[in-house]
């Protein structure tokens, strides 16, 4: 699970898991802290782990340590032969604008994938139940598939709607996820032994640092 702060990650997690927290994690200081691991024994040869992570716009730690963060448990598991059967990325359908952070989570979570992977990807946009007006949040969703994850659509990708907050809906979205291909920075860190300086990801995030100091000292 990957993801803005606020745009359903935890709750999504929790639909598919059947656990309730008591913290929200639409609350302003960001809820996941690091990256965390739910196990799900559908029967007994049948496991699912669900990993939820914390967004690029975290408000007690720095982009560069989430990247690291999420990079040192891909590296781990890529190392381990255990791969990815999906990647669920979440947008909440109510944000009226692509802001710069919402934007910065895209941009570093393309980075992180890669196009061979994207067809292990799904686009969901969550908190459909507090759309007050539908259809501005059908414009949004044109806007988003048109533009903004044009590139991942058409490498592969697919949206999904959690229009209906359940565990239905929330196993329905994830059902099809077979994936296994590794991703970007998994390839770059391990089969390349490039430093995560060196990665797609690492480099989309020097740049990034280096046009807010240009944009500062304007």
């Amino acid at each position: 699970m990957m993801g803005p702060t606020g745009s359903g990650k935890t709750n999504f997690i929790n639909r598919l898991t059947g656990v309730e927290e008591e913290r929200a994690a639409h609350q302003l200081k960001s809820h996941t802290q690091r990256v965390r691991e739910f196990a799900v024994n559908m029967s007994k040869d049948r496991q699912y782990v669900f990993v939820d992570t914390p967004g690029f716009d975290d408000t007690d730690r720095s982009d560069r340590d989430i990247l690291r963060l999420i990079a040192m448990w891909l590296e781990k598991k890529y190392r381990g032969n255990v791969t990815l059967s999906g990647i669920i990325y979440t947008h909440c359908i109510t944000d009226n604008r692509m802001s710069g952070s919402v934007c910065k989570n895209l941009d570093m979570f393309a980075r992180l994938c890669g196009d061979r992977a994207a067809g292990g990807v799904r686009l969901v946009t969550t908190m459909w139940d507090r759309a007050k007006n539908r259809e501005l949040a059908e414009n949004r969703v044109s806007q988003l598939e048109q533009n903004f994850w044009r590139p991942l659509i058409d490498a592969g990708a697919r949206h999904e709607r959690f229009e209906e907050n359940s565990p239905r809906r929330a196993w329905e979205i994830i059902n099809d996820l077979t994936g296994g291909e590794a991703l970007l920075i998994q390839e770059e860190l391990v089969d390349g032994g490039r430093k995560l300086n060196e990665t797609t990801a690492g480099q989309t995030l020097y740049t990034q640092f280096q046009k807010l100091l240009q944009e500062q000292k304007e």
